[in-house]
């Protein structure tokens, strides 16, 4: 073999390898897309500028692979979405909105090479607490009132830790009636004397109405965070 033939046998060798590498992991035209499982999530905090977006196809259904989409494409309200990944979790997709302009209706479009269109829709709807927390709490039973908080949502999720080793404080489900927490003495008698985190988190998983038969979701979390004292 001369010197020229031994050089295109390396360059064709090497294109090889560059190709398989770029396309593992990746869904190409002759994949069926009807296998892909839309894994969407939009999580935001009171206090945090942004709201976070990330968006994942997996091969096979819920606890498929997360893949390369191209060259389909997503976009969230008519914005191309760039893909990235990681080890643990694979191919995702990932925008951050602020989270002052984000409440509201929005839409996610996944568009197939052969120009077929899934359009889903979410509301977000960041919610606060209507009065400030007092610096120190008494012990007793009170009421909390939440503002802007969804009329189709019926439960928050309450986390309440303080600062003693012994103390597992309480992470539990807890109803919202007209924007309303009880905060009862079984809640209160979970956290020892002094300084104490209150935490709310909004968790919601809406099915999507065009998707594919391996199906998919839209999780929604959004938690704020206050501190005061406890007192006896």
């Amino acid at each position: 073999m001369n010197f020229c033939k031994k050089n295109l046998v390396f360059v064709l060798g090497i294109t090889a390898v560059v190709v398989s590498c770029t396309n593992r992991d990746q869904i190409n035209t002759d994949t069926k897309y009807d296998q892909l499982y839309f894994d969407y999530s939009i999580t935001a905090e009171e206090g945090n500028e942004n709201v976070t977006c990330v968006f994942q196809y997996k091969y096979g259904g819920e606890g498929g692979k997360a893949v390369n989409i191209e060259p389909s494409k997503v976009e969230l309200d008519g914005q191309p979405i760039e893909t990235d990944s990681a080890k643990l979790s694979g191919f995702f997709y990932e925008v951050q909105k602020p989270l002052a302009s984000f409440d509201g209706k929005h839409i996610i479009v996944f568009t197939t090479p052969n120009n077929k269109r899934y359009r889903n829709e979410f509301n977000f709807s960041p919610f606060t607490i209507r009065e400030e927390l007092p610096e120190k709490i008494k012990r007793k039973p009170f009421t909390i009132q939440l503002k802007n908080f969804p009329a189709t949502e019926k439960a928050v999720r309450l986390l309440m830790l303080d600062t003693a080793f012994e103390s597992s404080g309480f992470n539990d489900l807890v109803p919202v009636v007209d924007g309303r927490i009880n905060m009862d003495e079984h809640i209160l008698r979970s956290v020892k004397k002094g300084p104490v985190v209150l935490e709310f988190y909004l968790e919601q998983e809406i099915p999507l109405k065009q998707r594919t038969p391996a199906g998919g979701k839209i999780s929604i979390t959004y938690g704020l965070k206050k501190g005061f004292e406890m007192t006896d």
